[in-house]
């Protein structure tokens, strides 16, 4: 178990979250007439008026999307976590590559070392009887936080200005026979796959990940799904919960 994959979870629900609100704005373009709304009156020539669609956005190049982007990221939420990854480069760049990722089952190739918990990762017991020490699992607390606290119609907005760039991001990474859009629904299912497992959750030294799971159905899980289990039941289930919600928006 690498303690940095579970910080590249937090970005995986963040791209799950932006990539969401496109589906959602595509399929909810009209809003329903609101059941005691007093029908309009049209009196001798007048028409009801359509007000025109706002012109498209001109994006900036990929290269040149930090300046764009970090704006209108910062002001879904105020939360440090959020404001300490938006400072680094290339944020529609990392986006991509943990949507790649995440489709996988993997976690992103990048370390978001710049949101990792100043603690480290603490197993309890002796021996064989080793256990996840739960007092561990309040180091993610923040970044859970973080990500369920964004308001998913204004990150609609946001994900359908900025797509075609994280589409375009997405493609150079040799993904020509697909897009961002079909890599987001793979990468939903698998999270939304994860089991919740109640504590005290066994586990045993691996010389080459560090621990692994004593039960091997969790020990055969998907590497993005091991590693969101090491956030704890109750944050697992806060994101899960969050997650299911995003999907019926999107259904």
């Amino acid at each position: 178990m690498d303690d940095k994959k579970p910080i590249a979870i937090i970005a995986i629900a963040l791209v799950v979250f932006l990539a969401g609100g496109a589906w959602w704005m595509s399929r909810n373009t009209r809003k329903p007439a609101a059941q005691n709304a007093s029908p309009a009156v049209v009196t001798g020539t007048e028409a009801p008026i359509d007000k025109p669609p706002p012109p498209p956005v001109k994006l900036p190049p990929l290269d040149q999307m930090d300046d764009f982007v970090r704006p209108l990221l910062s002001a879904l939420s105020s939360r440090p976590e959020l404001a300490r990854w938006l400072a680094t480069d290339d944020l529609v760049g990392q986006l991509a590559a943990a949507i790649d990722q995440a489709s996988a089952g993997g976690s992103p190739a990048r370390d978001f070392k710049v949101i990792k918990p100043a603690s480290p990762f603490v197993a309890s017991g002796r021996g064989s009887r080793r256990m996840i020490d739960p007092a561990g699992y309040r180091r993610y607390d923040g970044l859970v936080q973080t990500v369920t606290s964004i308001d998913a119609s204004n990150v609609a907005k946001i994900y359908k200005t900025i797509r075609p760039r994280l589409n375009e991001a997405y493609r150079r990474m040799g993904n020509q026979s697909s897009d961002v859009d079909n890599a987001l629904r793979k990468a939903i299912d698998i999270l939304l796959d994860t089991p919740v497992v109640k504590d005290p959750i066994p586990i045993i030294e691996d010389g080459k990940a560090g621990w692994a799971y004593v039960d091997d159905e969790l020990e055969g899980l998907l590497p993005t799904q091991k590693q969101l289990l090491r956030m704890g039941s109750a944050n697992v289930d806060r994101l899960l919960v969050w997650l299911r919600a995003l999907q019926a928006a999107l259904e």
